[in-house]
Parts: structure tokens; C-alpha cells; sequence
């Protein structure tokens, strides 16, 4: 059974059953994507248009163009093995009109399901700039998983900045939003 046909079947064992086959880093980008989505779901355009200055400079809707924008990057696979960290759409539409950004999402987690564990060391070549003062890229070579890895590291760490636009427009969400996975493990007892 997929892990799909069982959440809307919504029965637990038969999720924990289908979760077992998808690789954690697929795994920890479908949580990304569910706890983007569950926001967007939750926020009017003015909220995701907000900046909540002083304590930010950029609004909900910029920030999550940015973490589409790293997560688009590594999409390339499986027509390419090379990925750019530094293509931006900056303006882009999706910086303000929260139901593209919810298309994207659901594009991605499509993508995320069709990994697959042999995929995850497909060789990458990844590229990223290194320096404020001057234009310098550095190439290195990872992998599929890793980068995996790091998307989602990385739009936690951005949910973590949005959490503070969130807090400073009064709006609740998940006690968990913006909190690292090891950090919920340590408040869970480390199970």
C-alpha cells in the first residue's frame, strides 16, 4: 500500500506500514511540504503579504518563494545531476499570492513520492555561492539524499523566521512549526 492510499484510508497502522517503505529524507521533505501547506491553508493574502518589521525584512510570502526556489533546485533530478542553489525568482508571483505557492507545494510532494531508496546516492553536482564580497560559486559533490537533507533543514530554519512574522501578527499554528526534527525528539523524550 502507499503511503498516500493509507492517510486517506487514515488508518495509523496501515500509514506506519506504507512510511516504513519511503526513505527518511523523502519523509522529512513531505513533512516540510505538509507543514508549509497546513499554513498557507491557515493565512489570508494580507498576512502572507505582511512584513513584520522591525523584526524581519522580507514577508511570509518572500520567505516561502525562497524556500521553493532551494527546494525547485534540486527537482532537476532525475533530468539532471546538476543543481544550482543560487537560481532565484525573485518578485515571482509566488512572493505574493499564497495559492501558487500552494500549487508548488503540492507539485513538490508529488515529486517527493516518486523516490525511491536506490535514488538516494545518485551522484549530484551542486553549486552555491560563498561570498558577500566577491562572485565566487563553489561545485561540490553530494548526493541525492543529502541535498534532501538540506532542503528541509533549510525551510525549517526559514519557518523558524516565519514563526516571527506569525507571532508579531498575533496567528497561531503548530506548537511544532519552525522547530528542527531533534528538537521535537528531545521534547518528545527522545523517542
Amino acid at each position: 500500500m502507499l503511503a498516500k492510499d493509507a492517510v486517506s484510508n487514515r488508518n495509523p497502522s496501515a500509514i506506519i506500514d506504507a512510511l516504513a517503505e519511503v526513505p527518511a529524507e523523502v519523509i522529512g521533505g513531505m513533512d516540510v511540504a505538509a507543514q508549509a501547506l497546513e499554513l498557507l491553508h491557515q493565512l489570508s493574502d494580507e498576512q502572507y503579504n505582511h512584513v513584520a518589521t522591525p523584526y524581519l525584512q522580507s514577508a511570509i510570502g518572500q520567505h516561502m518563494r525562497h524556500i521553493l526556489d532551494v527546494f525547485h533546485a534540486i527537482t532537476a533530478w532525475p533530468n539532471s545531476d546538476f543543481v544550482d542553489y543560487d537560481i532565484r525568482r525573485r518578485a515571482h508571483p509566488v512572493e505574493r499570492e499564497k495559492s501558487i505557492a500552494i500549487e508548488e507545494w503540492i507539485s513538490l510532494y508529488h515529486w517527493l513520492e516518486t523516490i525511491s531508496e536506490a535514488n538516494l546516492s545518485t551522484g549530484m553536482n551542486v553549486s552555491g555561492e560563498v561570498s558577500l564580497k566577491h562572485h565566487v560559486a563553489s561545485v561540490t559533490q553530494s548526493t541525492l539524499g543529502r541535498e534532501l537533507s538540506f532542503v528541509a533543514s533549510h525551510a525549517v530554519h526559514h519557518f523558524a523566521l516565519i514563526r516571527v512574522s506569525l507571532c508579531a501578527q498575533d496567528i497561531s499554528t503548530a506548537e511544532t512549526f519552525g522547530m528542527a526534527p531533534a528538537t521535537a525528539t528531545f521534547y518528545r523524550g527522545g523517542d
